[in-house]
C-alpha cells in the first residue's frame, strides 16, 4: 500500500518556507542531500532520505505555522536515530484486537518521549515544541467535546490519554466512558517519565492495552498518530543491506590481506616465479576480456530498494557522462544540445543592437583598460618620500631634491571567465528584443577585452515532458572557443525561445562547464524572468535551483542572477528569488532598462577580478 497521499492542485507550498525547512533538516541529519516535503502525516523515510512534515499545520499564522513545521523536521531529523525499528516490527506484530488503538496508543508515548528528550539535550527546541503542544491541546480539548457528544467512546478514551501527556499531568487523567480505568491508567502513565527507549515506550503501550482492551468494543474511528509502516520496514531492510556489505567488504579485505600475506611468504620461500599462480587464482579481484565492469548501480542497497541503472546518460557538449552531478530532482532529463544558426538579417539585427548599446561598451572597455595599463606605470618616481632612487643625479640637478620613488600600488590583471546562462522559456518571448541587447552588451565588452566566455540558452520541452523523460535543450549560442571570433557573434540575436525552464539543472550544467576552465576568477550570470517551472518541477525546483547555486559557490563561483520583468517585481517573488541566489539577485523592471544594468556590473566583476590578484 502507498504511502503518499493526495495534494490538491490548487495547493501551493511557499518555496522560502521549503528551502528553510530543507536547510534545518540538512543540518539536523548532518547531509546536504536531506529533502522536505509534505504529507497528510509526518515521518522520515531514511531510503528517500526525505523528511516528510504535515500538511494539518498550514494555513495559520506564519510565524505559528512556521514553529509547527520546524517541529515536525527536529522531531524526526533527530528522533529517527533513536528509534529502534526492531522494536517497531515488534509492535507491529502484536495481536491485539483493536490494532489502530494500540499503533497510535505506541507512537504517542515514544514522540512523548523523544520530544522529552530533544528538549532536554538542545534546548534552542523549546519554543518550537512549546508551540507545537499549545496547537495540539487546542486541538485536542476541541475533539474531546466533540466525542463526548457524539458518545464515541474509543476515541474519547485516546484523546483524555493525550491530554494527560500534553498537560504533562497524568493524575488529572479521567474518562467519561470508562471511570472504572481511571486509577488503573493513572497509574500506568506514571512510567512515562521513565522512558529511556523505544522499547520502554512500547512495554508502557503494551501494559496500558492489557489494561483498556477488555473494554473496548470497537477500533478507533481516526487517526492521530501514524506508523509509517512501509517506511520503517524499507529502512530497516536498508540498514541491513547497508551492515551486511560492511561485513562483506571486511571480510574481503582481511582476505585479500591473507592472500597477499601468504604471496609475500611464497615470493620469499619459492620466489616470484609463483605470483601467476595467486594473481589468476580463484579470488582474483582482476577483469577477464569479456567480463562486466561493475558500477554504482550494482550496490546491494540500490538493487534492493529496486533502484537500478537503466536509463541512458545525460551528456555534457563535450561528449561526457555528467548524470552524477545533475542532480536528484533533474534524473529523468534528456539533455539536447544545439548550436544556434544565424539567418540572413543576423548580422545586420547584431550591429543595430550593438550601435545602441556603443555608448556603455567603449565606456565600460576605457575603465577596464585603464586599470590593466595601470601595471606599467605601477612604479612612481620622483617622489618627496619613500625608497631611495640608486640614481643620486637628481639630488644635484633638482632644486626640489625629489630622489624617491614608491611601488605600493599593486599591479592587475584580467584572469576571469564569464558564462551567460539565458531562460529561454516562453515567458521570455515579450523581452526577448532589449534581452538581445543585454546580451550584445555583455559578448561585446568581453570580446573587446579579449576574455573568453560563453552564453547557453536552456528550456525544456513541455510538450514532449512525461515522467519517464523531459527534453532539455541547451543552445550554444556563443562556446568558450569561439568566443573571441568576430563571426560567431551575431548567434547573440539569433536563438529563439522553447517552453519551460528547469534553472537547477542548466545552473549544474554550466557550472560543471565552468569548472572545466583554468582561469581563478569564475562568473555565472543568469538572466531569467520568473520561478523554475518545468515538468514535475514546481515543488521542488525552487530548491533544486539554490542547491545548484550554494554547490557552485562552494566551488568558488560566482553566481548572480539578473531577474527581468516588463511590470512591478511582487514582494513574493522577490523574496523567492532572493531566497534561491542569497541576495546576489538584481531585479529589473523594464527591460529596455538592462544594458544600463549590465555594464556597472561588469565593471565591478572585472574590477573585481583584477583585485584578487
Amino acid at each position: 500500500m502507498s504511502e503518499k497521499f493526495i495534494l490538491f492542485n490548487d495547493e501551493r507550498v511557499d518555496p522560502s518556507l521549503m528551502m528553510t525547512l530543507t536547510d534545518l533538516a540538512q543540518l539536523l541529519r548532518k547531509d546536504e542531500t536531506v529533502k522536505v516535503n509534505f504529507q497528510k502525516f509526518a515521518y522520515f523515510d531514511l531510503v528517500e532520505n526525505t523528511i516528510n512534515v504535515a500538511f494539518k499545520w498550514k494555513h495559520r499564522e506564519r510565524e505559528e505555522e512556521m514553529k509547527l513545521l520546524k517541529s515536525d523536521t527536529i522531531l524526526h531529523a533527530i528522533g529517527f536515530d533513536l528509534t529502534d525499528l526492531d522494536v517497531v516490527e515488534e509492535v507491529l506484530n502484536e495481536d491485539f484486537r483493536v490494532k489502530s488503538f494500540f499503533y497510535q496508543l505506541f507512537m504517542m508515548i515514544d514522540e512523548y518521549r523523544l520530544i522529552h528528550y530533544i528538549r532536554q539535550s538542545r534546548p534552542f527546541t523549546q519554543k518550537f515544541f512549546n508551540v507545537r503542544i499549545s496547537a495540539k491541546l487546542k486541538e485536542n480539548e476541541s475533539q474531546i467535546k466533540f466525542y463526548q457528544t457524539k458518545a464515541m467512546p474509543t476515541d474519547e478514551l485516546f484523546l483524555q490519554i493525550e491530554h494527560a501527556l500534553l498537560t504533562d499531568n497524568v493524575l488529572s487523567f479521567q474518562t467519561k466512558f470508562f471511570s472504572a480505568l481511571d486509577y488503573h491508567i493513572q497509574l500506568a502513565l506514571q512510567s512515562i517519565y521513565e522512558l529511556k527507549n523505544t522499547e520502554d515506550s512500547a512495554n508502557l503501550a503494551i501494559r496500558l492495552m492489557h489494561i483498556i482492551e477488555p473494554h473496548l468494543k470497537k477500533d478507533m474511528l481516526n487517526d492521530y498518530y501514524y506508523i509509517p509502516k512501509l517506511a520503517y520496514m524499507n529502512a530497516k531492510a536498508y540498514k541491513k543491506a547497508n551492515l551486511d556489505k560492511a561485513k562483506q567488504d571486511v571480510a574481503e579485505m582481511e582476505e585479500s590481506e591473507s592472500i597477499q600475506t601468504k604471496q609475500r611468504d611464497t615470493e620469499t620461500k619459492s620466489g616470484a616465479y609463483l605470483e601467476t599462480e595467486v594473481t589468476e587464482g580463484a579470488n582474483s579481484n582482476n577483469i577477464k576480456e569479456n567480463d562486466r565492469q561493475g558500477d554504482a548501480s550494482d550496490d546491494i542497497t540500490e538493487m534492493l530498494m529496486g533502484k537500478g541503472k537503466s536509463k541512458a546518460p545525460q551528456i555534457d557538449a563535450e561528449g561526457n557522462d555528467i548524470s552524477d552531478i545533475v542532480g536528484e530532482e533533474n534524473a529523468f532529463t534528456q539533455l539536447i544540445w544545439k548550436d544556434t544558426e544565424q539567418n540572413e538579417q543576423s548580422l545586420m539585427i547584431y550591429q543595430q543592437y550593438k550601435e545602441e548599446v556603443l555608448k556603455e561598451i567603449k565606456t565600460l572597455v576605457n575603465v577596464i583598460n585603464k586599470s590593466v595599463d595601470h601595471e606599467v606605470s605601477a612604479k612612481r618616481q620622483g617622489l618627496s618620500k619613500g625608497k631611495l632612487n640608486r640614481n643620486l643625479t637628481q639630488w644635484f640637478v633638482d632644486d626640489r631634491k625629489r630622489i624617491f620613488y614608491k611601488e605600493d600600488q599593486k599591479s592587475y590583471q584580467l584572469d576571469a571567465t564569464f558564462s551567460l546562462l539565458i531562460d529561454a522559456s516562453f515567458s521570455m518571448e515579450d523581452k526577448l528584443e532589449e534581452t538581445k541587447k543585454g546580451i550584445v552588451l555583455f559578448h561585446e565588452t568581453l570580446l573587446q577585452l579579449a576574455i573568453k566566455h560563453e552564453i547557453l540558452a536552456f528550456s525544456e520541452d513541455g510538450f514532449e515532458a512525461d515522467k519517464k523523460l523531459q527534453p532539455n535543450i541547451l543552445e550554444q549560442i556563443i562556446t568558450y572557443q569561439n568566443s573571441l571570433l568576430q563571426q560567431y557573434s551575431p548567434n547573440v540575436v539569433s536563438y529563439k525561445t522553447g517552453e519551460d525552464n528547469r534553472d537547477g539543472l542548466a545552473i549544474r550544467v554550466a557550472g560543471h562547464m565552468l569548472k572545466q576552465r583554468t582561469e581563478k576568477q569564475k562568473f555565472l550570470i543568469v538572466f531569467s524572468d520568473g520561478e523554475p517551472s518545468a515538468f514535475d518541477y514546481e515543488a521542488n525546483g525552487i530548491i533544486d535551483t539554490h542547491d545548484a547555486v550554494v554547490a557552485l559557490r562552494k566551488e568558488n563561483i560566482f553566481v548572480i542572477n539578473i531577474f527581468l520583468s516588463q511590470t512591478r517585481i511582487d514582494d513574493n517573488t522577490r523574496a523567492t528569488i532572493k531566497n534561491i541566489y542569497n541576495d546576489y539577485c538584481i531585479f529589473v523592471e523594464g527591460v529596455e532598462k538592462l544594458p544600463s544594468v549590465i555594464q556597472p556590473l561588469l565593471k565591478t566583476l572585472l574590477l573585481q577580478s583584477m583585485k584578487q590578484f
